[in-house]
């Protein structure tokens, strides 16, 4: 198997990857409520964001550099979305545990 080869095959890899992701965490916001909807909606946005960066950056080669920039964008967009989505989650379980005020009621826990 060629270096080529593998990279082929790892990029298939993560694309396949990050799509079974997006269809796993489009399934946990259909599901879901409240604030951990919001939650897993950045998520996902981070999931497809990262998706077309990778897209973009197969397409860059011989593209012009807009490509480049637009791949660049994306892959940022997915740092600040991810972050986003984890950051709520641990307001979330801050707040259930009690450390910070604004206690979740029974109903939102959910």
């Amino acid at each position: 198997m060629s270096l080529q080869s593998l990279y082929i095959a790892v990029d298939v890899f993560i694309i396949i990857g990050a799509l079974l992701s997006v269809i796993y965490t489009f399934g946990v916001v259909w599901r879901v409520e409240k604030k951990l909807d919001v939650s897993y909606k950045l998520i996902l946005a981070a999931i497809i964001s990262f998706i077309l960066s990778e897209i973009f950056r197969l397409l860059e080669l011989g593209l012009p550099d807009i490509m480049k920039i637009v791949g660049l964008f994306f892959r940022a967009a997915f740092v600040a979305f991810f972050l986003l989505g984890i950051l709520e989650v641990r307001k979330m379980i801050r707040q259930i545990d009690g450390e910070l005020p604004g206690r979740l009621s029974d109903d939102e826990k959910e």
